[in-house]
């Protein structure tokens, strides 16, 4: 036998389960499907896929456990959740916090936040501007010995930034920043860092409230370097 030497890679065995797994979810994240819509059942796709149906229901348990599926019991699955929040949480691993990771999430914040700023400054309106300011005066009220309460407010109002920007990737964004910042802040912040983060808000929404895109985004940045300074 006569081999061709221009084949430089063996053919890859296929994992059935991996590759059912990934059918189904390209499947359930198709345009022309929606959140809340029903999809095939365990038999339905078991003739699709010519695979074994404790093949197809490996697959999609795992995509409900990822919280891409809803089982309803004795109905089916249902899409429980898509777009750009679901794919962040799938692709940004778990991880344990020390002071090089808060560093590293601090730039993320650092890009996110301050983007958000300048985009909410632009498109702001008067119902926005409400909003914010009530968020603030809420956050304002807080014991600032209280580190856990205010982060919590602290939070409210950045993540209220994010909503004006009518932008949902950087609204899904927030969500990360909470996940993998916040709380790991409240093991650093004392009641003097909390005080200047309130006066940093004032700065923001001052300049929201008047379009300044430019000196939003600065005294948000300004808001987080401060912040990473006392890491």
């Amino acid at each position: 036998m006569i081999l061709d030497k221009n084949i430089q890679n063996p053919i890859k065995k296929v994992n059935v389960g991996e590759e059912t797994f990934k059918y189904i979810f390209n499947y359930v994240m198709s345009s022309n499907r929606k959140q809340g819509d029903k999809i095939p059942s365990e038999n339905e796709f078991k003739e699709m896929l010519g695979v074994s149906r404790h093949t197809v229901r490996n697959a999609l348990n795992s995509l409900n456990m990822l919280g891409v599926l809803e089982t309803k019991q004795g109905d089916g699955n249902y899409i429980a959740s898509k777009g750009v929040g679901l794919y962040m949480n799938l692709l940004i691993p778990h991880i344990s916090f020390d002071k090089d990771n808060i560093r590293t999430i601090m730039e993320f914040r650092f890009g996110i936040e301050c983007t958000s700023a300048y985009y909410a400054a632009k498109y702001a309106t008067e119902k926005d501007i409400r909003y914010l300011e009530n968020k603030l005066y809420i956050c304002e009220s807080c014991n600032p010995n209280d580190i856990e309460r205010f982060l919590e407010l602290d939070f409210d109002f950045h993540f209220a930034v994010s909503e004006v920007t009518k932008n949902d990737m950087l609204i899904q964004s927030m969500y990360i920043i909470k996940k993998y910042c916040f709380s790991a802040l409240g093991k650093i912040l004392t009641s003097t860092t909390t005080q200047t983060g309130t006066h940093y808000h004032k700065m923001i929404l001052n300049n929201i409230r008047n379009h300044d895109a430019d000196k939003a985004f600065h005294y948000m940045s300004q808001h987080i370097h401060t912040v990473e300074e006392g890491i």
